[in-house]
C-alpha cells in the first residue's frame, strides 16, 4: 500500500471502530482488515464502484454504504 492508502485504511479502521461500538459487534462484524484494505487500494467513489470491493455484498452496502464513502471523501 501507498502512504495514501495506508492512511484511507487508518481512516476506515476509526470509523468501523466506531461503528462496531455502536452497534455492540465486534470490528471484524463490520468490515475485516483484509476487507478494508481492499476498499483503500481501490478507492471507490460511488456505490456502485463500491459493491465490486471483495466483501460487500447488498447487505453491507445498504448498512455501510454511504458512510464509507463518506470516510472515503474525508480522507482524500
Amino acid at each position: 500500500m501507498t502512504p495514501e492508502q495506508e492512511a484511507v485504511f487508518e481512516e476506515l479502521r476509526g470509523w468501523r471502530g466506531a461503528t462496531a461500538k455502536e452497534q455492540g459487534v465486534p470490528a471484524y462484524v463490520v468490515l475485516n482488515d483484509r476487507e478494508l484494505v481492499g476498499i483503500a487500494e481501490r478507492a471507490p467513489r460511488t456505490l456502485a464502484e463500491l459493491s465490486t470491493c471483495p466483501g460487500i455484498g447488498s447487505i453491507r452496502l445498504d448498512r455501510y454504504g454511504d458512510e464509507i464513502l463518506s470516510v472515503l471523501g474525508d480522507a482524500v
